[in-house]
């Protein structure tokens, strides 16, 4: 049973909006938050990006803020957005169970310096990192500023969550000058993992490719094994997504060897609570 409090409204999503998820492994809703909203979660960026936390990470510039990492440790206004019907009861009915943060980041892709994001899936990560059983998660991307066609909006391969239980084309790269990578290199701009441009040539023939974008507060949800990426930001325009990742917590990791960092990989399975519905203002 979905935990709850006091609650205003409840936002649910429709029959037809859950079966063009399943059926396309994303769904896009514009302005799912208002710009006072949006201003507190600004607030709390700012309140963050200054800290030198170990989940701050920077581009090959060794200045620019790529990512921060575990917000919702650190940010009281994140941690009640984890929280928020808009998004909780969503996840709650896409993967039809309670659920808790496995991940929470902000990617950044800062105006004339934010770099690419290879093609890649993110279960793949998931299960060869922690141990992840099965891709039952959800990603829940807010937009923290209006996201176009110039400042790196993120491309998706529809439909490609069906064909990706074998992790398709996986290109695996364990080592960055003769060293073994660490953790950092599921977040830079040399993923881990990525997909070779052959299945991605498939995939795009036969599926095509979207790019949503809009104003800042829409919301994207969208399935840990579909296939995406986005290109460098050379626009003046900043292009800030936080990106929440909910975990079924019937889909919990077995760690395999060493634990990723708890910023990085939640240990914390405590099934969330919804809070009210203006709980960012």
């Amino acid at each position: 049973m979905l935990y709850t409090n006091s609650i205003e409204k409840t936002v649910t999503l429709t029959a037809e909006q859950i079966k063009d998820y399943r059926e396309n492994g994303l769904l896009f809703i514009p302005e799912l938050f208002s710009q006072k909203e949006v201003e507190a979660m600004h607030v709390a960026v700012e309140d963050l990006i200054v800290k030198d936390t170990p989940g701050r990470i920077l581009e090959k510039d060794n200045t620019t803020v790529r990512a921060l990492h575990g917000c919702h440790l650190d940010s009281e206004t994140f941690n009640a957005l984890t929280r928020h019907p808009s998004l909780l009861t969503s996840a709650y009915e896409i993967l039809n169970s309670d659920v808790y943060v496995y991940q929470f980041k902000i990617n950044f892709k800062a105006a004339f310096g934010g770099d690419l994001w290879p093609w890649h899936q993110d279960f793949v990560f998931w299960d060869e990192e922690d141990g992840m059983p099965s891709p039952k998660a959800l990603n829940v991307a807010v937009f923290l500023d209006e996201c176009n066609e110039f400042n790196g909006p993120v491309y998706f391969i529809p439909g490609s969550h069906k064909e990706s239980l074998f992790h398709l084309g996986q290109i695996k790269s364990s080592e960055v000058n003769g060293q073994e990578k660490d953790w950092k290199s599921n977040v830079s701009a040399a993923l881990k993992y990525s997909l070779d441009k052959e299945t991605i040539a498939k995939l795009a023939d036969e599926k095509g490719i979207v790019a949503p974008k809009g104003p800042s507060g829409s919301v994207l949800f969208f399935h840990c094994n579909l296939v995406h990426g986005s290109a460098p930001n050379i626009s003046p325009y900043d292009r800030r997504l936080l990106i929440i990742t909910y975990n079924s917590i019937n889909n919990i990791p077995t760690f395999k060897g060493q634990p990723r960092p708890e910023f990085l990989v939640s240990r914390d399975h405590t099934p969330l609570k919804l809070l009210c519905d203006k709980v960012l203002i």
